[in-house]
């Protein structure tokens, strides 16, 4: 007796056996990514020297990647408010650090959250006497030269008054912290920076050590205060969501229209995949039914 094996037709005209039926169920419903409505939508973000924020982008990315892609402004260290300004700007948001002496952003003019705090360390060559110690208390500082001006570092600027009144000292000329860094190798001053602005400019001649009693330097994602489309706004809030370490399933999460609309055309295609698989399944089912009937 011959053996009889069910074929079907499919759309394109061609046969397909019943044990392919749920595979072609499938793979019908694996829809193309949601593309964007407006191909120039994009949330820039920028971040000056020394702060890393890979963690942050890599889970924008799995979260928003498709919907909203994510680029990446690295920025030089005194462009956070020059590319948070103008009717179109550089950037929506800027990943930053506040000086020592610098209180806040002007609030009326900027949203911040601080995310977190960085020590402050001293800059110095490796055969200076200041490096026999684990830590360096900023007294120890009081009579050393510092290639940065005084009011930048308050606790410095209050000990060493009396020694620089003594000790005249102008500042050279420096256009940025490499040149300062420079400057220390030559022996011609110490300089106090965060710790991961003294790890970016690493040289074999210089080290550095935590001055563990000075004020600690507050890392901030900040935005321009303005009115925004609400999409936008929402796109930004989703950011923050990500850097306050909200899970992408949380019900704080701000999730933005685009997400919205990703996760209903999800959950919508996982539906339908059930039922055309269900529909294969009693197909298969009813076939089988029918040839038994027929012996």
């Amino acid at each position: 007796m011959t053996a009889h094996t069910s074929e079907n037709h499919t759309e394109t005209g061609s046969y397909a056996h019943e044990q392919q039926l749920e595979l072609l169920a499938h793979f019908k419903d694996q829809e193309h990514p949601l593309e964007l409505k407006d191909e120039g939508q994009e949330l820039r973000i920028g971040y000056v020297p020394g702060i890393m924020p890979g963690k942050w982008f890599s889970r924008w990315q799995e979260r928003y990647g498709k919907l909203c892609p994510l680029k990446e402004l690295a920025l030089k260290e005194d462009a956070t408010r020059a590319s948070l300004e103008g009717e179109t700007p550089l950037a929506h948001m800027v990943l930053t650090r506040l000086a020592a002496h610098q209180e806040s952003f002007e609030k009326d003019q900027f949203h911040a959250i601080t995310l977190y705090h960085e020590k402050n360390v001293v800059v110095l060559p490796t055969d200076h006497i200041l490096t026999l110690l684990e830590e360096i208390p900023i007294a120890e500082l009081a009579e050393e030269s510092l290639l940065q001006p005084a009011h930048t570092v308050p606790e410095w600027e209050k000990i060493s008054a009396p020694y620089r009144q003594q000790t005249e000292q102008k500042l050279p000329l420096m256009r940025n912290t490499a040149d300062a860094i420079e400057l220390v190798a030559a022996g011609l001053g110490l300089l106090i920076v965060p710790m991961s602005i003294a790890r970016l400019h690493h040289r074999k001649d210089l080290t550095y050590r935590v001055i563990p009693d000075i004020k600690e330097v507050p890392v901030q994602l900040i935005w321009k205060r303005y009115h925004r489309e609400e999409h936008i706004e929402q796109i930004i809030q989703d950011f923050v969501g990500i850097t306050r370490g909200r899970k992408e399933n949380s019900a704080r999460s701000s999730q933005s229209v685009a997400a919205q609309a990703e996760q209903k055309r999800r959950e919508k295609a996982r539906e339908k995949h059930k039922k055309r698989v269900a529909n294969a399944k009693r197909e298969q089912q009813d076939r089988k039914k029918r040839r038994q009937r027929r012996r």
